[in-house]
């Protein structure tokens, strides 16, 4: 991961508004949101609470604006490799959904030291950005565990949290939910209820984004043929992918392939 651009706590109008349906190329953006904003997420606008974050993968439509007299926050863009990606999956930090932390001090506070050394003339700056950043993502992972934790205290928690990082990691390796819930010990109707309290999303919401999301990797980083990402991302055939790629993206996987060169 390398850091392009950053700020702390910039502060807006009430006019503000960022409309990017491209995203920023190839730059992902962390924004770190301080007041109350709107989201824009696949055509339908969020109230965010203050002392949330939103991560932004390469390309990935930005639209957010303030709702209120000042919109504030801290915002990284970097650009990130197949491994980077992998890695933030692994780490449980969900792309582009607006999620609610409850405490931002501290991931703050490494922002603020990031953007000082970023804009200083020291030496190794860039090489101690990077390892700041790693930081955040990090602590973010952390502080996502511990708010999980908060709101679940269930006997089974810890076995969701771990599952879903597996479901991040590799959805191939992810069988039915029926298989799922037997492997918990759980009814069908309660795996699925408990994942959804605990997470915000249901399981199956959850797949279907990792799978997503690792198509993307691959047609951005590999020269595989759409039935071998296909297989690779953990669909049942080439038609079955297409179709659901752009269902999500809005654009077939050829077409994001072009796109993202």
């Amino acid at each position: 991961m390398k850091v392009t651009s950053i700020g702390y706590h910039h502060e807006h109008e009430s006019t503000f508004c960022i409309d990017r349906p491209n995203g920023m190329g190839d730059n992902w953006l962390f924004l770190l949101i301080k007041s109350p904003a709107i989201f824009r997420i696949d055509g339908i606008d969020y109230m965010v609470r203050p002392d949330s974050f939103i991560l932004y993968p390469a390309g990935m439509p930005e639209w957010y604006s303030a709702c209120e007299e000042t919109y504030i926050d801290d915002w990284i863009h970097f650009t990130a490799s197949g491994a980077d990606a992998a890695l933030l999956q692994k780490l449980g930090i969900p792309f582009g959904v607006p999620t609610h932390l409850g405490q931002i001090s501290g991931l703050s506070a490494v922002i603020r030291n990031m953007t000082y050394e970023f804009y200083s003339e020291k030496p190794y700056k860039e090489e101690i950005v990077r390892l700041q950043l790693f930081h955040v993502f990090y602590q973010l992972a952390r502080l996502l565990l511990g708010t999980v934790a908060e709101q679940g205290n269930g006997i089974h928690d810890d076995a969701l949290v771990r599952l879903r990082q597996r479901i991040y990691q590799d959805t191939r390796k992810i069988g039915s939910v029926e298989e799922m819930a037997k492997e918990l010990s759980m009814s069908q109707s309660s795996f699925q209820h408990t994942y959804k309290k605990l997470f915000g999303c249901s399981v199956t919401a959850d797949i279907s984004e990792s799978r997503i999301l690792h198509a993307q990797n691959l047609l951005t980083s590999t020269t595989l043929t759409l039935r071998e990402v296909a297989e690779q991302s953990g669909y049942s055939g080439e038609f079955h992918f297409m179709r659901h790629f752009k269902q999500h993206t809005g654009m077939t996987p050829t077409e994001y392939r072009e796109h993202s060169r």
